[in-house]
């Protein structure tokens, strides 16, 4: 009980206040002293030579209701679904945003929403999984674990595969949540809020990031460790200085993974072997993309990053979104996209990093990275409108 109170603690400062308080004075403030946090950068006027075009946008409830949870989406070829904080679910069409169906479950929504084998999985706050028929939203089953859900789950040949906050990776039976295997990592005493979602390699493994700034890969079917890599090493004297947590999004091209820590690396990994390819010093909880010649990254202070996917050399970076609390980002075609605090979707150019184009579209702002599907962007907001974008 005493380790599990620790990690509520900790789970709660550093979300409250390293995350969301950019700059290194958020410590004074919370113990009374001045708060010197860095504002965030002023919006400039830029020349916008593209814009932003809304398709439709759909309320779908509370969003993430200030708890800045990992609720993404989850989009079929026709479908998108979502999930709000209190337990709203929403079918939409994908290509008008109508609403094919909505359930509400009555608890407190921690992680999700996943999709497969015509399921839909959520994580609620008392570690219950929650698994819903895809085609009505009606009740499959339930199961609890050892922990809250923090991230989205994967289905992948009859196995559901889901990351619990207390370091742990189950392999369920998709059919009734029976308990194929596990996998348990632990976790340090402090961690940021929120797990990196695990991401499926050639139908036969899953790869995880966890706490600690390690990478392992599993098998799908059977849970057992066929490799483990350190995306980044912890470094300091206290707890806070050696936070290494991986918690955003990883990006698999070929049989190479990128991964990016907190106060860490962004690194490839050999998917098949494990062995790093590059290293380069970064730190990001955000997330990253990628497309067939560079990596994009949201670093910790919001400033936008590209990088040689082979190399790893540093092609450019954008610093005039500093301090704006950044999504990951998302490429499309010659462009990468983020959203920021203040309900901004940016356009930034995939080949120098100069800002092309800005336009305001949910007041209450972002925190869950973009999505692209057919040219067709998809991001949620925070107060529960999720918008369908193209770029002119």
């Amino acid at each position: 009980m005493t380790r599990i109170l620790k990690q509520m603690a900790a789970i709660s400062l550093v979300s409250l206040f390293s995350l969301h308080l950019s700059g290194c004075g958020w410590t004074d403030s919370f113990f009374g002293g001045d708060d010197n946090s860095i504002p965030p950068t002023e919006l400039e006027d830029i020349n916008e030579t593209v814009q932003i075009r809304s398709i439709w946008s759909k309320d779908v409830g509370v969003g993430i209701d200030e708890a800045f949870v990992e609720l993404k989406p989850a989009i079929t070829d026709t479908e998108i679904f979502t999930v709000d904080r209190e337990g709203q679910v929403t079918s939409l069409s994908l290509e008008t945003g109508s609403i094919n169906w909505q359930v509400e479950l009555d608890t407190i929504i921690t992680g999700g929403i996943g999709f497969g084998d015509g399921i839909l999985i959520v994580g609620d706050n008392r570690g219950e999984i929650i698994v819903l028929d895809a085609d009505n939203g009606s009740l499959k089953w339930k199961k609890e674990l050892s922990s809250v859900m923090l991230s989205s789950p994967l289905v992948q040949d009859g196995i559901l595969i889901v990351r619990t906050g207390d370091g742990r990776i189950f392999g369920l039976s998709a059919e009734n949540g029976s308990q194929v295997w596990v996998y348990d990592r632990g976790v340090p005493v402090l961690t940021l809020r929120g797990n990196s979602s695990p991401l499926i390699g050639g139908r036969e493994l899953v790869f995880t990031g966890f706490d600690s700034g390690k990478v392992a890969a599993v098998g799908v079917q059977h849970g057992r460790l066929l490799w483990e890599a350190d995306a980044s090493v912890p470094r300091g004297r206290s707890d806070l200085e050696r936070l290494v947590d991986i918690d955003g999004s990883m990006v698999l091209i070929g049989r190479v993974l990128y991964v990016a820590a907190y106060q860490g690396r962004i690194v490839a990994i050999d998917a098949l072997e494990g062995e790093i390819l590059w290293a380069k010093e970064m730190s990001s909880y955000a997330g990253i993309s990628a497309d067939e010649r560079y990596i994009y990254v949201t670093d910790s202070d919001s400033n936008m990053w590209a990088v040689d996917r082979v190399s790893g050399d540093m092609l450019w970076k954008q610093d005039k979104l500093a301090y704006r609390q950044l999504t990951a980002p998302v490429s499309i075609g010659e462009y990468v996209l983020v959203g920021d605090f203040e309900g901004f979707v940016h356009i930034i150019s995939r080949l120098d990093g100069d800002l092309i184009g800005r336009e305001k579209i949910d007041g209450d702002g972002f925190h869950i990275q973009p999505q692209v599907h057919n040219e067709t962007i998809y991001i949620y907001g925070n107060g529960g409108t999720l918008a369908a974008l193209r770029i002119n």
